[in-house]
């Protein structure tokens, strides 16, 4: 049995021939990790990541005719959604009997996608490795009753269902090591927020699933945490040092949320004299001892989620920190030796006032980061913001469930967006402006004392203006 699994990416659907808005910078780890699991159960399994292409649709539907699959598996998440529902349509018009099976982020609307598109037979909901290969069999043999398979929604006639919930995995070490070779011949060019950070052959890892905080902004809510064995972490880092893979980054939802099993990680690379450059996102939660050997470990960038210099947003959003708090972090980090500290904020929340916006635009110039990211605030389904607005009858469901929107563009909110984008327009300009020669002199001393600075900074300016551009069409085009 022939099973193929896309990664849609967000296409400009104006054009008559849409390409690819974005470039993947990463390996689809989410679906190389399905595979895994299938082709260890016997199936045929092939991948394409749509975003590490310069593919049209019509390029994509001869890639699946190519593969020829019984089973077509398509990725989904809110920007990529209209994408994977092209695709998917194609695919179904070209061969009927293709078995048509969403998954990803998006599926949090399944009972909706699943009314709304009849070309779609199936989503799985949740971690989907287990889901999938427990549906296989069924959909081999033209067996409908699905009931027993936990995480899904489908149809039996002409009626949507569902099943509950699968439960999460806790033994991450069951799950096969990506196989990695299924997207042999794809370089990524590892970034962050718009600065290319690596030139040398990179790749992602991922060593634990979920969070449990409850931002209110984030999809990733109410998950509980659970973490790979340094043992196994370290099989797979070995893997990838013989394949050639130069720099690491840790797609994590929290990788620093317990200091004592990062250490742990840390000591096992330093023992194993593992030679990679490691990135990772980060909360600001983190002692002195975790930095200190996440240093030692070759850890080079961490990415802070800061998010606002109001206190009274940040509460708002529950994401229980504090802008001196914040300080705090940067400065262990940075006594700790860590090369470069970014950082992201967002500005344009239900609740956010001008006010609030330049005290997020002065924290960000005032922190001792080395890049700042900048986003306008947006709400989608399966966030607790989204559920709040729909319920005050400040966001219309029907029309935005499949595409999210940002709250600058809803009739209640009383900052234009364009006021929004100029904001940050403005602020990066500002952050990286020779006006700051404090900024531009610690630049330029940590440079000297690091070669890895040396080689990323170089290619800031670029990069900043690569920053800039996005931002613009970002403020002109939804996905």
């Amino acid at each position: 049995m022939k099973i193929a699994l896309i990664f849609p990416v967000p296409m400009d659907l104006k054009r008559e021939d849409p390409r690819p808005m974005f470039s993947s910078f990463a390996e689809p780890l989410g679906l190389l990790y399905i595979a895994g699991v299938l082709i260890d159960g016997g199936y045929d399994v092939s991948i394409l990541d749509h975003g590490a292409t310069d593919y049209t649709f019509d390029d994509v539907l001869n890639w699946i005719k190519k593969q020829n699959p019984d089973v077509l598996g398509i990725s989904v998440l809110t920007r990529s959604f209209q994408s994977g529902i092209r695709i998917a349509k194609l695919a179904k018009e070209w061969n009927p009997n293709l078995t048509i099976i969403l998954g990803n982020y998006q599926t949090v609307c399944a009972e909706r996608i699943l009314q709304k598109y009849n070309f779609i037979d199936l989503c799985v909901r949740g971690e989907g490795e287990y889901t999938m290969l427990e549906l296989l069999p069924l959909i081999q043999k033209n067996n409908t009753n699905y009931e027993n398979i936990k995480g899904i929604y489908y149809r039996k006639n002409g009626i949507v269902k569902s099943t509950p919930p699968r439960e999460l995995e806790k033994n991450l070490d069951k799950f096969p090591i990506p196989n990695r070779t299924l997207i042999e011949g794809v370089k990524y060019k590892m970034s962050m927020g718009g600065l290319e950070l690596s030139k040398e052959k990179s790749a992602t890892i991922m060593m634990s699933r979920g969070c449990p905080y409850q931002c209110r902004f984030c999809s990733v809510n109410h998950e509980s945490w659970r973490h790979r064995s340094a043992h196994n972490i370290i099989q797979e880092l070995h893997l990838m040092e013989s394949q050639g893979y130069r720099e690491i980054m840790i797609m994590d939802d929290n990788f620093t949320i317990n200091p004592k099993w990062v250490i742990e990680i840390c000591k096992n690379i330093m023992k194993e004299k593992i030679d990679l450059v490691f990135h990772c996102e980060a909360r600001i939660e983190g002692t002195k001892e975790m930095y200190e050997y996440m240093n030692r470990a070759n850890v080079k960038t961490i990415f802070y989620g800061m998010e606002s210099g109001s206190q009274r947003v940040l509460d708002y959003y529950k994401k229980n920190i504090t802008p001196a708090q914040c300080k705090l972090a940067l400065k262990k980090a940075r006594k700790a030796g860590i090369d470069m500290l970014f950082a992201s904020f967002i500005v344009g929340a239900p609740i956010e006032t001008i006010n609030d916006i330049q005290k997020t635009t002065n924290l960000a110039l005032s922190l001792d980061i080395d890049y700042a990211m900048f986003h306008v605030f947006e709400v989608f389904p399966g966030i607790k913001i989204w559920d709040e607005l729909v319920e005050q009858n400040k966001v219309d469901e029907n029309k935005y469930w499949e595409s999210g929107v940002r709250v600058a563009e809803l009739p209640f909110y009383n900052i234009n967006l364009d006021v929004l984008i100029e904001t940050i327009r403005r602020t990066y300009k500002k952050f990286y402006s020779l006006a700051r020669p404090k900024f531009i002199f610690k630049q330029f001393l940590r440079s000297i004392k690091s070669n890895y600075r040396r080689d990323k900074l170089k290619n800031l300016g670029k990069d900043f203006h690569s920053s800039l551009k996005m931002l613009e069409s970002l403020s002109e085009k939804r996905f």
